[in-house]
């Protein structure tokens, strides 16, 4: 990895005036142009079963959406690389980065499969006692997205880490970094409440403020959490294209 181009991509990828990554809750908004996506993989369902799939994904969804603005922020600037190993364009006709077909595909790709010793087991009813859906775990997270970028010849690995303030300039040189936290709590830039809910959340982290707040982008949007204050878990992984 070009570490300097890959550190220049933050700015492409996480737009303050535009799209600050990928938003799960996008999707459901227009099912029909993720009817052949979803199909693909599903091609069982009718219409209503595809508007259901999106309406989970948008429930379930925030740590395929962190790890797909991580394959973003990898290959931006290479655009016809990316187009021919995933399938689909970087960019829309209006120009606006394209994270949703891809989100779509890997989370209908990967939704409820876990690792069985070195197998792909399907979880059928994964989702079946949750109405927000079951999310992903910690392992489920690594074992998903691996498995899918293998499938596209792509070579990459999570890893925990410790991650404070001061730490993440030198931690985002290294690769991309996503926050699970608990209960969900995001802030402004000047560190007042804007959001709070008592589940958990995945976030792409983008960095960090002199005054401790770590930056992540959520729902597409740009929030900030406040390091050490979440008292269920915090747990930081960092993705390594190899």
């Amino acid at each position: 990895m070009n570490i300097n181009g890959f550190l220049d991509n933050y700015k492409y990828v996480f737009d303050p005036a535009g799209l600050y990554g990928g938003n799960q809750n996008a999707p459901q908004n227009d099912s029909r142009r993720f009817e052949s996506i979803v199909k693909k993989y599903h091609s069982e369902y009718t219409e209503t079963d595809v508007n259901k799939c999106l309406r989970m994904l948008s429930k379930e969804g925030c740590g395929y959406v962190a790890l797909i603005n991580s394959i973003f922020l990898k290959f931006y600037g290479e655009e016809e690389h990316f187009e021919k190993i995933f399938g689909y364009p970087m960019h829309l006709s209006d120009g606006r980065l394209n994270f949703d077909d891809l989100l779509v595909d890997f989370y209908c790709a990967t939704d409820n499969h876990n690792g069985f010793f070195c197998f792909d087991f399907v979880d059928r009813n994964e989702d079946a006692k949750y109405e927000n859906g079951y999310g992903t775990t910690i392992d489920s997270t690594e074992w998903r997205f691996e498995t899918y970028m293998k499938k596209h010849g792509i070579k990459v690995s999570l890893k925990p880490i410790r991650a404070k303030p001061e730490m993440l300039s030198k931690l985002l040189e290294k690769g991309p970094v996503m926050v699970s936290v608990r209960p969900n709590v995001l802030y402004d830039i000047n560190g007042k409440k804007k959001y709070e809910s008592k589940a958990g959340h995945t976030m792409s982290v983008t960095g960090a403020l002199d005054n401790g707040l770590i930056r992540v982008s959520s729902w597409g949007k740009e929030y900030y959490i406040k390091h050490g204050s979440y008292s269920a878990y915090e747990y930081y992984q960092q993705v390594i294209y190899k």
